[in-house]
């Protein structure tokens, strides 16, 4: 698969023909997920049905840009409250893990204490 992107060349395109333009960037797309692995296979096929829906939907390239900005921040948005979510569980689990060690700790000391025989 084609590494570069040279924005120009793609914007002369989609000028020039937008049906050479379309066809391109579905070739490319298609690439793209087909080199991936199974999940993330599965995963780029629904989300690109999602996108080429929202642009059959959308009025113009700028109602469909705008569809697909607000898709992504979403997906950003999500992103953010899982990572929070995930920081407060590492923190939860270090607090435990903490008091876990702690609490060995004195178990170890009252186990390596000296021992009184009863007299």
């Amino acid at each position: 698969m084609e590494t570069g992107f040279d924005f120009q060349e793609w914007a002369q395109l989609a000028r020039q023909s937008p049906e050479a333009f379309e066809q391109k960037r579905r070739e490319t797309i298609e690439a793209f997920i087909a080199d991936s692995g199974a999940e993330q296979r599965r995963i780029g096929l629904s989300l690109q049905r999602e996108i080429d829906y929202e642009i059959r939907r959308a009025g113009s390239p700028q109602q469909a840009l705008s569809a697909i900005s607000r898709m992504m921040w979403a997906q950003v948005a999500f992103l953010g409250e899982e990572l929070e979510a995930l920081g407060d569980s590492m923190r939860e689990f270090e607090s435990c893990a903490t008091q876990g060690a702690e609490r060995l700790a004195l178990a170890l000391q009252g186990d390596s204490a000296p021992h009184r025989r009863a007299g």
